[in-house]
């Protein structure tokens, strides 16, 4: 009995010393990845788009680099939109293992774009995908890793 009073207490503590740090993803003080997806999350579909969105806060971010799984070939280019869905001039630079964006303005804190990833072609079957991101801030030469965008797809 002791032994799970013990338990209850620290538990307890501990749970009261660990800060809610934002309520939403979206209101956190630091930039995150957010949503990601498949369009069409069909794995055998050629020409797919993988998204994700990023979600700028501190400081604004002048480019991103996304790492390319093996399998991963971008046919059709990279698109960067604002949160209103117009189109975000950048420079786009894609090779067999990595994709970098630089952007002819950076992007404010405050803001969130959405990276879309057209005409992906995959091997064909089903898989979850990830994409190391990288960002680098105003005025820094330092890359900051972000984490993993991750798509689903699914086969018949």
């Amino acid at each position: 009995m002791k032994t799970l009073i013990y338990a209850t207490a620290v538990t307890l503590f501990v749970a009261s010393t660990v800060p809610a740090f934002a309520k939403s993803p979206n209101d956190a003080k630091v930039t995150h990845l957010g949503n990601s997806a498949a369009i069409p999350n069909y794995a055998q579909f050629p020409g797919a788009t993988h998204k994700f969105n990023v979600y700028v806060q501190g400081e604004a971010i002048s480019e991103l680099r996304i790492d390319l799984p093996e399998d991963i070939k971008i046919k059709q280019g990279i698109e960067v939109q604002n949160q209103s869905g117009k189109r975000i001039p950048a420079t786009v630079d894609i090779n067999a293992r990595e994709a970098t964006l630089t952007f002819s303005e950076p992007i404010a804190a405050g803001n969130s774009i959405l990276v879309m990833m057209n005409g992906i072609k995959t091997p064909g079957y089903q898989k979850t995908w990830h994409y190391p991101v990288y960002i680098k801030k105003v005025g820094m030469t330092e890359e900051i890793p972000l984490g993993l965008a991750r798509v689903q797809t699914y086969g018949s």
